[in-house]
Protein backbone atom coordinates (compact mmCIF):
# COMPACT_ATOMS: atom_id res chain seq x y z
CA UNK A 1 0.00 0.00 0.00
CA UNK A 2 1.71 3.56 -1.01
CA UNK A 3 0.81 6.39 0.99
CA UNK A 4 -1.70 7.91 -0.97
CA UNK A 5 -4.06 5.06 -0.74
CA UNK A 6 -2.96 4.88 3.11
CA UNK A 7 -4.50 8.47 3.16
CA UNK A 8 -7.69 7.80 1.49
CA UNK A 9 -7.95 4.77 3.61
CA UNK A 10 -7.63 6.46 7.18
CA UNK A 11 -9.51 9.65 5.72
CA UNK A 12 -12.63 7.08 4.75
CA UNK A 13 -12.41 5.46 8.25
CA UNK A 14 -12.14 9.23 10.12
CA UNK A 15 -15.18 10.47 8.13
CA UNK A 16 -17.04 6.88 9.23
CA UNK A 17 -16.18 7.25 12.64
CA UNK A 18 -17.47 10.91 12.93
CA UNK A 19 -20.60 10.01 9.99
CA UNK A 20 -21.79 7.14 11.49
CA UNK A 21 -23.36 7.75 14.84
CA UNK A 22 -25.11 10.94 13.15
CA UNK A 23 -26.76 8.51 10.57
CA UNK A 24 -27.65 5.98 13.48
CA UNK A 25 -28.76 8.63 15.39
CA UNK A 26 -31.52 9.61 11.94
CA UNK A 27 -32.01 5.68 11.94
CA UNK A 28 -33.31 5.74 15.26
CA UNK A 29 -35.33 9.11 15.53
CA UNK A 30 -37.63 8.04 12.49
CA UNK A 31 -37.84 4.46 14.39
CA UNK A 32 -38.82 6.32 17.39
CA UNK A 33 -41.31 8.45 15.57
CA UNK A 34 -43.30 5.59 13.87
CA UNK A 35 -43.98 4.23 17.01
CA UNK A 36 -47.87 4.07 18.14
CA UNK A 37 -47.69 5.56 21.45
CA UNK A 38 -45.15 8.31 20.52
CA UNK A 39 -45.34 11.83 22.00
CA UNK A 40 -43.29 15.23 21.65
CA UNK A 41 -40.35 15.03 23.49
CA UNK A 42 -38.59 18.23 22.68
CA UNK A 43 -41.42 20.67 21.17
CA UNK A 44 -44.77 21.74 23.08
CA UNK A 45 -48.00 21.29 21.79
CA UNK A 46 -48.11 24.52 20.32
CA UNK A 47 -44.60 24.09 19.05
CA UNK A 48 -45.61 20.82 17.24
CA UNK A 49 -48.47 21.85 16.00
CA UNK A 50 -47.15 23.90 14.21
CA UNK A 51 -44.11 21.89 12.30
CA UNK A 52 -47.35 20.03 11.88
CA UNK A 53 -48.89 22.81 9.62
CA UNK A 54 -45.62 23.35 7.81
CA UNK A 55 -44.90 19.69 7.33
CA UNK A 56 -48.53 19.16 6.00
CA UNK A 57 -47.96 21.86 3.41
CA UNK A 58 -44.89 20.76 2.49
CA UNK A 59 -46.34 17.11 1.42
CA UNK A 60 -49.98 17.27 1.75
CA UNK A 61 -52.17 14.13 1.46
CA UNK A 62 -53.26 13.33 -1.75
CA UNK A 63 -53.90 10.10 -3.18
CA UNK A 64 -51.08 9.27 -1.25
CA UNK A 65 -50.12 9.62 2.40
CA UNK A 66 -49.01 12.87 3.15
CA UNK A 67 -46.17 13.87 5.90
CA UNK A 68 -48.67 14.21 8.47
CA UNK A 69 -49.45 10.14 7.91
CA UNK A 70 -46.12 9.45 7.70
CA UNK A 71 -45.06 10.91 11.51
CA UNK A 72 -43.09 13.93 10.11
CA UNK A 73 -43.65 15.70 12.98
CA UNK A 74 -42.78 13.30 15.25
CA UNK A 75 -39.85 12.42 13.48
CA UNK A 76 -38.89 16.20 13.43
CA UNK A 77 -39.14 16.29 16.97
CA UNK A 78 -36.78 13.08 17.66
CA UNK A 79 -34.55 14.66 15.25
CA UNK A 80 -33.95 17.65 17.45
CA UNK A 81 -33.93 15.73 20.90
CA UNK A 82 -31.17 12.93 19.88
CA UNK A 83 -29.28 14.49 16.95
CA UNK A 84 -28.82 18.40 16.83
CA UNK A 85 -26.19 20.28 19.01
CA UNK A 86 -28.04 22.55 21.78
CA UNK A 87 -26.77 25.86 19.46
CA UNK A 88 -29.27 23.95 16.56
CA UNK A 89 -31.54 23.80 18.91
CA UNK A 90 -31.52 27.44 19.91
CA UNK A 91 -31.26 28.45 16.75
CA UNK A 92 -34.45 26.27 15.50
CA UNK A 93 -36.52 27.33 18.18
CA UNK A 94 -35.71 30.93 17.76
CA UNK A 95 -36.55 30.59 14.19
CA UNK A 96 -39.89 28.86 14.53
CA UNK A 97 -40.91 31.73 17.06
CA UNK A 98 -40.44 34.58 14.51
CA UNK A 99 -42.09 32.52 11.99
CA UNK A 100 -45.32 31.92 14.24
CA UNK A 101 -45.36 36.01 14.68
CA UNK A 102 -44.28 36.55 10.58
CA UNK A 103 -48.20 36.21 9.89
CA UNK A 104 -49.16 39.39 11.86
CA UNK A 105 -50.98 36.93 14.70
CA UNK A 106 -49.91 33.38 15.50
CA UNK A 107 -49.47 31.05 12.91
CA UNK A 108 -51.98 28.24 14.07
CA UNK A 109 -54.93 31.10 14.52
CA UNK A 110 -54.54 31.95 10.30
CA UNK A 111 -57.27 30.25 8.09
CA UNK A 112 -55.84 27.63 5.19
CA UNK A 113 -55.12 30.15 2.46
CA UNK A 114 -53.22 32.30 4.79
CA UNK A 115 -51.00 29.69 6.17
CA UNK A 116 -50.37 28.26 2.49
CA UNK A 117 -49.39 31.88 1.13
CA UNK A 118 -47.23 32.70 4.03
CA UNK A 119 -45.35 29.61 3.71
CA UNK A 120 -44.36 30.43 0.17
CA UNK A 121 -43.66 33.42 0.69
CA UNK A 122 -41.34 32.80 3.36
CA UNK A 123 -40.09 29.57 1.37
CA UNK A 124 -39.37 32.15 -2.05
CA UNK A 125 -37.15 34.77 0.32
CA UNK A 126 -34.91 31.88 1.70
CA UNK A 127 -34.45 30.61 -1.73
CA UNK A 128 -33.96 34.38 -2.91
CA UNK A 129 -30.91 34.03 0.28
CA UNK A 130 -28.41 31.80 -1.72
CA UNK A 131 -28.26 34.59 -4.14
CA UNK A 132 -26.70 36.63 -1.59
CA UNK A 133 -29.76 38.51 0.25
CA UNK A 134 -29.99 37.62 4.02
CA UNK A 135 -32.74 35.58 4.63
CA UNK A 136 -34.90 36.35 8.22
CA UNK A 137 -35.13 33.20 10.73
CA UNK A 138 -38.66 32.72 9.74
CA UNK A 139 -37.62 31.91 6.15
CA UNK A 140 -34.80 30.15 7.77
CA UNK A 141 -37.62 28.18 9.71
CA UNK A 142 -39.70 27.25 6.63
CA UNK A 143 -36.64 26.17 4.69
CA UNK A 144 -35.47 24.21 7.67
CA UNK A 145 -38.43 22.47 8.67
CA UNK A 146 -39.23 21.38 4.37
CA UNK A 147 -35.42 19.96 4.52
CA UNK A 148 -36.99 17.97 7.84
CA UNK A 149 -39.93 17.02 6.21
CA UNK A 150 -38.49 15.67 3.20
CA UNK A 151 -36.16 13.50 4.44
CA UNK A 152 -38.66 12.05 7.07
CA UNK A 153 -41.15 11.51 4.84
CA UNK A 154 -38.84 9.83 2.13
CA UNK A 155 -37.49 7.66 5.18
CA UNK A 156 -41.09 6.49 5.87
CA UNK A 157 -42.82 3.33 4.87
CA UNK A 158 -45.38 5.21 2.96
CA UNK A 159 -43.11 7.65 1.19
CA UNK A 160 -40.40 4.76 0.50
CA UNK A 161 -43.20 2.35 -0.85
CA UNK A 162 -46.55 4.24 -1.94
CA UNK A 163 -44.65 7.37 -3.40
CA UNK A 164 -41.15 6.09 -4.59
CA UNK A 165 -41.12 2.99 -6.75
CA UNK A 166 -40.16 0.35 -4.07
CA UNK A 167 -38.72 -3.56 -5.17
CA UNK A 168 -37.79 -5.52 -1.42
CA UNK A 169 -36.06 -7.70 -3.58
CA UNK A 170 -35.36 -6.25 -6.81
CA UNK A 171 -35.80 -8.13 -10.03
CA UNK A 172 -33.76 -9.02 -12.95
CA UNK A 173 -32.53 -6.77 -15.96
CA UNK A 174 -35.54 -6.15 -18.16
CA UNK A 175 -33.86 -3.77 -21.34
CA UNK A 176 -36.16 -1.58 -23.51
CA UNK A 177 -39.45 -1.93 -21.80
CA UNK A 178 -41.88 1.06 -21.96
CA UNK A 179 -42.00 3.85 -19.17
CA UNK A 180 -45.65 2.72 -17.80
CA UNK A 181 -43.44 -0.51 -16.84
CA UNK A 182 -41.16 1.28 -15.32
CA UNK A 183 -42.88 3.26 -12.71
CA UNK A 184 -44.40 5.85 -14.63
CA UNK A 185 -41.21 8.05 -14.07
CA UNK A 186 -41.24 8.08 -10.69
CA UNK A 187 -37.70 7.83 -8.78
CA UNK A 188 -36.55 4.65 -6.82
CA UNK A 189 -36.63 4.47 -3.16
CA UNK A 190 -33.15 3.98 -3.01
CA UNK A 191 -30.13 5.32 -0.62
CA UNK A 192 -30.43 9.19 -1.20
CA UNK A 193 -27.91 12.09 -0.29
CA UNK A 194 -29.85 15.24 1.22
CA UNK A 195 -28.10 18.27 1.54
CA UNK A 196 -29.43 19.74 4.91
Amino acid sequence: MNRREWLKSMSALAVGAFVAPSLLAVVEAHAASQKPDAAPRFFNASQTGIIAAVADIVIPRTDTPGAIDAGVPLFIDQMFKDVYTKADQKRYLAALAAFDKAGGKPFLQLDEAQRKALVEKLHTEALASASGHAASPAANFVLMTKKLTMTGFFMSQPGCTQVLQYAAVPGGYKADIPLSEAGNGRAWAVETELRI
